[in-house]
């Protein structure tokens, strides 16, 4: 999201410094305009004074009028050097489940990444004159330019899965709902697109349930476009979301949407009209969506146009822009 923003942003005609450790995406900023600058990673407390210092010398030569952070380490980083340097502090809350993040009310203005998690940190005591919403999206993404990576044609017709597999992912119950409906349907697919510590258990998972000709493990993805138009279901069964930029991402994508109704899910999915939302922890519930989009060619094709319509709102420049209205607010 961080990369996304920064190259809109540089597109804008803004001046744009990233700050961070090398990452995959230090060549699409460059080609936006970006200035990519090499931090400490701050693994310790010797890389968190290091990152500190290496920041502050940064702003002290290039006098932002901004500093925006989105990991709680930057936060702790950044807060005195805006103080020292007279910028503005804008803090994003990207996993407000975790309880280090209340580190991130050092911003002057703190965002939450959706209403419901500004409601989440509102209870946790944030102040409510300084923390606001900005829906996530990744529709019309800058990645979207990147070399595709070599994963190759899905299996189809198919569901989707696409996030880190990790538990608060619940990657399993989407096996297990997809298992209930396969005897119904042998020709469909589900493509576990993604990587984690659950890859093994959930191999397991699908050896046990004798799915191997019908559950794919594709690996990650830096351009996940082209799979989820290649799909015809995307499903999402976390147990917390913030709010995932992969079902944004799924929605201007064109897919028939089952997603969990955790976090900001229910906000991306337009509460239900764009996508249908299910409890978490509930494959059956889950594997009943399937069994209707699976079984009614119409009803799935109608949930298809019911998540690209209205998708536009899930694009990068409107992110861009409504954190522009951010930062003129605390300037």
């Amino acid at each position: 999201m961080a990369v996304d923003l920064a190259c809109a942003q540089a597109d804008a005609g803004h001046e744009v410094i990233f700050a961070s450790t090398r990452g995959s995406y230090d060549d699409l900023l460059r080609a936006h305009g970006v200035t990519v600058v090499d931090i400490p990673e701050a693994t310790d407390a010797g890389g968190a004074a290091r990152g500190g210092w290496a920041l502050l010398r940064l702003a002290r030569r290039r006098r932002p009028q901004v500093i925006h952070a989105h990991m709680m380490s930057s936060a702790v980083q950044a807060y005195p050097v805006a103080k020292l340097t007279g910028a503005a502090l804008v803090t994003t809350v990207h996993n407000s489940f975790d309880a280090h993040s209340s580190l991130m009310r050092l911003g002057d203005v703190v965002v939450a990444v959706s209403e419901a998690e500004r409601q989440a940190l509102l209870l946790r005591g944030f102040r409510p004159d300084r923390t606001v919403a900005v829906l996530n999206g990744a529709a019309r993404s800058p990645r979207e330019s990147l070399p595709l990576d070599d994963i190759g044609p899905l299996a189809s017709p198919c569901v989707l899965s696409l996030s880190g597999l990790h538990p608060r992912k619940a990657v399993n119950d989407i096996i297990t709902a997809f298992s209930e409906v396969v005897p119904e349907f042998p020709e469909w697919h589900l493509n576990v697109v993604g990587w984690g510590p659950d890859l093994e258990p959930l191999q397991s998972q699908v050896r046990q349930l004798e799915l191997q000709e019908s559950v794919h493990f594709t690996g990650s993805t830096l351009t996940p476009k082209p799979l989820l138009e290649a799909a015809d279901i995307f499903a999402s069964a976390s147990l917390a979301d913030p709010c995932p930029l992969t079902t944004t991402e799924a929605r201007a994508a064109g897919c028939a949407i089952v997603a969990t109704a955790v976090g900001g899910v229910p906000e991306v999915l337009d509460h239900g009209r764009a996508g249908q939302l299910v409890p978490p922890s509930d494959p059956s519930a889950m594997a009943q969506v399937f069994r209707e989009l699976m079984g009614d060619a119409k009803a799935l094709e109608a949930w298809r146009a019911a998540a690209l319509e209205g998708s536009e709102h899930m694009t990068v420049s409107r992110v861009a822009a409504d954190y522009e209205r951010v930062y003129r607010s605390v300037l």
